[in-house]
């Protein structure tokens, strides 16, 4: 081949090889004018600021007595920290509200009256079940020491009533397994137990069942692709 025809073949070359990276550059710029992806706020499933003022009834557990004030509190703040304009009224425990309307339960009967006496819009109420703990033992390398741990599996149901209808608004559950309460004892008997309020005692139990439970509350944030 001679000088001039191997020259005139690099530039056929070269040129075609620029043609094809300007194919591929636009193709690249069409494909992604195209398609992207772009985040997308999910409003709240459940919208509470129409409603004036919920009432809330302590929520009950058939644990620790003192564990549905603390129970109660951390669902307000969870709630109120996704809907701030809400505004709750509480009504004290379900036993001093049932007995100031007459009722057994959360009837029909019983919401309504609710919201005539204490002139609320809603009524807002939930209920924690513990199963028996289970204990997790552990005995050290050296067996000089024993570490044991309870685990618990709590389900937290909730409801939301409109007492101007009686009818259930919402309502949700939630089920979590945790690992409660830590106690050691050593070789010589002596044993130190680490639980003196429901937060040291729970952990993040509650505050996990809770942030499950109020999930149609809040704002959700979402990829998605557009063109």
């Amino acid at each position: 081949m001679r000088d001039y025809q191997r020259l005139d073949f690099l530039i056929k070359i070269n040129s075609n090889l620029k043609v094809l990276a300007a194919l591929l550059t636009m193709g690249i710029s069409i494909l992604s004018g195209c398609s992207h992806s772009e985040q997308i706020v999910i409003p709240p499933q459940v919208i509470l600021s129409p409603y004036r003022i919920i009432g809330v009834v302590e929520f009950s557990t058939n644990g620790e007595a003192e564990l549905g004030p603390y129970l109660t509190q951390n669902y307000l703040e969870a709630v109120q920290n996704a809907q701030p304009e809400v505004r709750f009224l509480e009504l004290g425990s379900q036993e001093l509200v049932l007995s100031k309307v007459d009722r057994k339960n959360f009837d029909y009967e019983a919401i309504k009256s609710i919201g005539r006496i204490y002139n609320v819009d809603a009524v807002m109420y939930g209920k924690l079940n513990l199963s028996e703990t289970k204990p997790n033992i552990r005995l050290s390398s050296t067996w000089q020491s024993v570490k044991a741990g309870a685990s618990v599996e709590a389900s937290l149901i909730t409801k939301l009533w409109e007492t101007d209808s009686g009818v259930v608004r919402w309502t949700n559950s939630s089920l979590r397994r945790e690992t409660i309460a830590n106690l050691s004892a050593s070789t010589s008997g002596n044993i130190h137990f680490n639980a003196k309020d429901p937060k040291e005692t729970y952990g993040n139990l509650i505050p996990q069942l809770v942030y499950a439970n109020t999930r149609d509350f809040r704002v959700h944030y979402e990829y998605r692709k557009v063109k």
